[in-house]
């Protein structure tokens, strides 16, 4: 009795012993006899710049126009363009201008230079 009772207490003891070695932490480098590499740390730091960027891009992403800004060369595309003003209850340009819409606003333009003349936003 007293062997069985050594025998199954040994099988407990290296049972829990892989499952300890198992469990490491990611960050380690198992060739570095887990100590933490300057790798990882350059990783992890060039992970939260990248978080950074992209929190900046989205807060980028929303501009809020005025009068006698520049409209930006790529918002002067054809497809920021409203040619149907009267459905959105727009009047109708002047000669030279022309409504753009960006962001959920639309934006009266000179055609010429980009410059606003006249800023509405939406409602919807």
């Amino acid at each position: 009795m007293k062997r069985f009772l050594t025998a199954s207490l040994a099988v407990l003891m290296l049972a829990g012993g892989a499952g300890a070695a198992s469990a490491q932490d990611w960050r380690r480098d198992h060739n570095n006899n887990g100590r933490y590499d300057q790798r990882d740390r350059a990783y992890e730091q060039g992970r939260r710049d990248q978080a950074r960027a992209e929190d900046r891009r989205d807060r980028r992403e929303y501009r809020r126009w005025a009068k006698g800004q520049r409209l930006d060369r790529h918002y002067r595309d054809n497809r920021y363009y409203v040619s149907d003003y009267r459905r959105y209850g727009l009047r109708q340009p002047p000669r030279g201008y022309r409504w753009q819409r960006v962001d959920n606003q639309f934006l009266l333009t000179a055609v010429a230079t980009g410059l606003i003349a006249s800023v509405i936003i939406a409602n919807h």
